[in-house]
């Protein structure tokens, strides 16, 4: 996707939603089923991870640590990894039983979720032994409704140059946008693969939206509110759309949460914006 739109850059919000509702009875959300589990593990630096004695297979593999953990509001996980000297992020969905966490499509991870602070994880990927990772568990807290998994409804991409054309798309479906930009005689990609998309969008309590991608990757940043805007800021600079700035907002109509992410491309006379309806997750 950041190869895909990176010709596009801010033009002003055209709402998708005029003539929705906003009143405040029709934008309360339940909370996320998740809400007491999540939070963020942290490995601390130079604390070496340690075989534990509880791993019954000698032929197991050793553990990748990850270089952290993000469990959201809605049952999501993203772990972060580097890869090659790069960070890289795969996501998935987990659940709960006391202090087990299980990574459907990674393995579990035991810890003591009652409070933040220092604790020791019990790591164990599948296929791999048990070890023990001395980490930081940054609790969620918060009551802001933003927190939670959201899935992509609907997306409107608005491209602005020697003229001005907007599109609204089902989901997030990169060809379909490929073939809009081209369209409207701007140059795209040519790795762009049929059925990629972006699958869901999740804002944590400790300040964090993932990007989900139908490919079980993601991209994550960090961000801070001021009232209905936020900055965020990717964390690595590969990740995300590069067109994006890192200025947003957010607001509720009609039961929905509608994100509009302006963006800028330097030298160039082509502008743009991408705004998302989100729905929201348990």
């Amino acid at each position: 996707m950041k190869k895909l739109l990176s010709v596009a850059a801010a033009a002003a919000l055209l709402s998708l939603f005029a003539a929705c509702d906003k009143n405040n009875d029709n934008n309360r959300f339940e909370d996320p089923r998740f809400i007491q589990y999540a939070g963020q593990l942290v490995p601390r630096d130079g604390t070496p991870a340690t075989a534990s004695a509880r791993a019954t297979k000698s032929e197991a593999r050793p553990v990748d640590v990850p270089q952290s953990i993000e469990l959201t509001e809605s049952g999501l996980y993203a772990i972060g990894q580097l890869v090659e000297g790069e960070l890289v992020y795969r996501m998935g969905d987990y659940t709960v039983n006391g202090n087990v966490y299980t990574l459907n499509g990674y393995g579990t991870v035991e810890f003591d979720n009652a409070a933040p602070g220092p604790v020791t994880m019990h790591l164990t990927p599948d296929g791999s032994m048990t070890t023990d990772v001395a980490a930081d568990f940054n609790k969620a807290a918060g009551t802001n409704q933003l927190y939670r998994g959201w899935t992509v409804d609907k997306t409107r991409v608005t491209v602005q140059g020697w003229t001005t054309a907007s599109a609204d798309f089902a989901g997030c479906d990169f060809s379909e946008i490929a073939d809009f930009l081209k369209k409207n005689g701007h140059k795209v990609p040519d790795d762009i693969k049929p059925g990629q998309s972006l699958r869901s969008i999740s804002f944590t309590g400790t300040e964090k939206m993932l990007f989900y991608y139908s490919d079980g990757s993601a991209d994550v940043s960090a961000y801070r509110f001021n009232g209905k805007s936020f900055t965020y800021r990717w964390d690595n600079d590969k990740m995300g759309f590069t067109f994006l700035t890192d200025q947003a907002t957010v607001e509720y109509m009609d039961g929905k949460c509608i994100l509009t992410i302006r963006a800028s491309i330097q030298d160039s006379t082509t502008s743009g914006s991408v705004t998302f309806v989100l729905s929201p997750m348990d």
